[in-house]
């Protein structure tokens, strides 16, 4: 039973000095105000009313519950009220540009999730591996990940994102598995187009930074197609872990050079202006920060 419901009631019936008044007043059969009282004296371990044939009267533990309920009850008119009125604000068009493989991953569950909470905001995403011009294209904000080219835009760091340099098990038996950076030059590579560095892929190990370049086998804008080849055997490729997950987990997948790690990448939340921040982007960036702040993420 909801113990905020089972406040309302108690205070009704003190205040009505009856429960058939009370039910009255409530539209409440007498048997369901009974029970609402009597899961708050079970639950706070004191009887709560004194009842008798004549009249209803409070015991010291029920003036007490009393007092702090008509608090707690006014406190939380007055927050659905203040929440009431902030979802009218926010009603509008929220606009919002992504990368394709990570909006394909992520961004379906997250976008119902905030519209449950917000169904007066109308979302309009467009994915796109392509860098938009906020202002110009007529964007609210956008997704980004890694360094954070115009230094005009507000952003705001919301999570990071990790690289994988992999391979399938049959490229590997047949070309063997590169140890170091400067091996990488002797394989294929499968290149990222729109990668801050081209072509050249960049490592850290015992706090030293190394280099290395592949051969440019394949150039594509798309993380999932140069997955792809590279589980079909085409070549060595540095993804997101997010694109690259199941194929590891699958062994479709196998990790090259794992002694060396990788810069991690920051995601961000960017918009145009300071004074463009609207209660409906707010909310969004918020919602954002918290779903990748999740446990699960």
């Amino acid at each position: 039973m909801d113990t905020v419901a089972a406040l309302k009631v108690f205070s009704e019936v003190a205040y009505q000095g009856a429960f058939i008044a009370a039910a009255e007043r409530l539209s409440m059969s007498r048997s369901s105000v009974s029970k609402h009282i009597a899961f708050l004296e079970q639950r706070f371990g004191a009887r709560l009313i004194n009842r008798t044939t004549r009249r209803l009267s409070l015991t010291d533990a029920g003036r007490e519950v009393l007092e702090r309920a008509d608090t707690i009850l006014r406190e939380l008119s007055t927050l659905e009220g203040v929440l009431h009125e902030d979802r009218a604000v926010m009603g509008g068009r929220l606009r919002i540009s992504a990368p394709h493989a990570f909006g394909t991953r992520y961004l379906g569950p997250l976008l119902a999730e905030y519209r449950q909470r917000f169904p007066s905001v109308v979302l309009e995403l467009v994915l796109s591996d392509h860098q938009v011009d906020l202002v110009e294209d007529g964007f609210d904000m956008a997704l980004r990940i890694g360094a954070l080219e115009d230094s005009t835009l507000i952003a705001r760091r919301i999570g990071d994102i990790s690289l994988t340099l992999c391979a399938s098990p049959g490229y590997v038996a047949r070309h063997g598995a590169p140890q170091h950076p400067w091996e990488l030059s002797r394989h294929q590579g499968l290149h990222y187009r729109y990668a801050r560095h081209g072509q050249r892929w960049h490592f850290i190990r015992d706090g030293n930074r190394h280099s290395g370049t592949a051969q440019a086998g394949v150039t594509a804008n798309s993380g999932e197609v140069l997955r792809d080849m590279a589980i079909a055997g085409m070549g060595i490729t540095l993804q997101p872990d997010f694109l690259l997950e199941d194929a590891l987990a699958s062994g479709q997948l196998v990790r090259v050079m794992p002694d060396y790690g990788h810069t991690v990448l920051g995601l961000y939340c960017v918009y145009a202006h300071r004074d463009q921040m609207t209660p409906r982007l707010r909310s969004m960036i918020d919602h954002l920060q918290q779903w990748f702040d999740g446990p699960s993420r």
